[in-house]
């Protein structure tokens, strides 16, 4: 369990860099559902399924969440499942099992259409904003936390997009303070609504801030060289402890005492000084057995000759065939 915990903290991480990055409230003025488009401005694949999209404020749902764990010991993400299904025009899960589509590549956008209707599919949620008046939404993490919301004003006319612009956002903190809003109404290149691809930034915010404190890269050298001879010099403390450690421990083994022969052998023999019948016919065994091995030999060899061997005949050359039995 600790070990997927450890695992799932990236996943957490990277949810928080979700962004809300686009809202259209009305098509036109003739009517037509609007939509909201997301960014994932990190640089890495998002998965976005479990979040929690909704037009609750903030202090309803954080007072709900407070409410609900403070008398059953809830978990908030149950609390928000269970919410959705209390509020389900106002509170919407991605659903699972749709991975292929939920998952966002680095520094990417999908759209969720507020067109009221779920059974369309994932990416269609069931409210709708309306014209004319202050729509607040707002995005939650698996575990209920807030993510990022934004108010779209009453002022926005149908057919325009409130939008964050490009070159003002640095989604890395919740309120951080540099996101500046505009409205769009695609009438110039700058204002242009193209959903689901644009205000794409391929430059690297953190690139670019560090550059401008360290134009000539001589901090991240020695940042490199620091850490890199700092791992160094702890694994050679490492191994040197492990050695000392292995000798303290390899002299403190206890050695198998061994008896002197003299001591051996007066523990070999009983108190008493004399052996029983049984071990004095085994000993004498053994000493007969040993000193008369063999029998006694001559020590001459004879040799008779022969007038041939089977080696130097022809027939003893070839193979013999097999006896077939009928």
């Amino acid at each position: 369990m600790l070990l997927c915990a450890i695992l799932a903290l990236p996943t957490l991480a990277q949810r928080k860099n979700v962004r809300i990055n686009e809202v259209m409230v009305q098509q036109d003025t003739t009517g037509g559902n609007g939509w909201i488009e997301f960014y994932n401005s990190s640089y890495s694949t998002v998965a976005v399924e479990k979040m929690f999209i909704t037009t609750l404020s903030r202090d309803e749902v954080k007072n709900h969440i407070k409410a609900v764990t403070d008398t059953s010991k809830m978990k908030p993400n149950k609390v928000m499942i269970e919410w959705c299904k209390e509020r389900p025009m106002d509170i919407y899960e991605i659903p699972r099992g749709d991975e292929r589509n939920t998952k966002i590549k680095p520094r990417a956008h999908f759209v969720m259409e507020t067109d009221g209707d779920i059974k369309a599919g994932t990416f269609h949620l069931p409210f709708t904003l309306k014209a004319g008046q202050d729509n607040y939404v707002a995005l939650y993490d698996v575990n209920g936390d807030l993510v990022d919301d934004v108010t779209i004003p009453a002022s926005l006319k149908p057919g325009e997009t409130y939008a964050i612009k490009a070159e003002g956002r640095l989604p890395s903190e919740l309120e951080d303070g540099q996101t500046e809003w505009i409205v769009k109404d695609g009438k110039t290149l700058e204002t242009a609504i193209t959903r689901g691809n644009y205000n794409i930034r391929e430059v690297n915010e953190n690139i670019e801030a560090f550059h401008e404190k360290d134009p000539h890269g001589y901090w991240i050298a020695l940042l490199a060289m620091s850490v890199v001879f700092s791992a160094l010099a702890i694994l050679y403390i490492c191994f040197k402890l492990f050695g000392v450690v292995s000798k303290k421990t390899a002299g403190k083994e206890e050695e198998p005492v061994v008896a002197s022969a003299p001591a051996a052998q007066a523990a070999a023999v009983p108190a008493s000084g004399d052996l029983d019948g049984e071990k004095m016919a085994a000993i004498c065994f053994a000493l007969y057995q040993h000193l008369n091995a063999h029998d006694q030999e001559s020590g001459v060899l004879t040799l008779t000759p022969r007038d041939g061997s089977t080696w130097a005949t022809k027939a003893g050359l070839m193979r013999e065939l097999p006896v077939i039995k009928k």
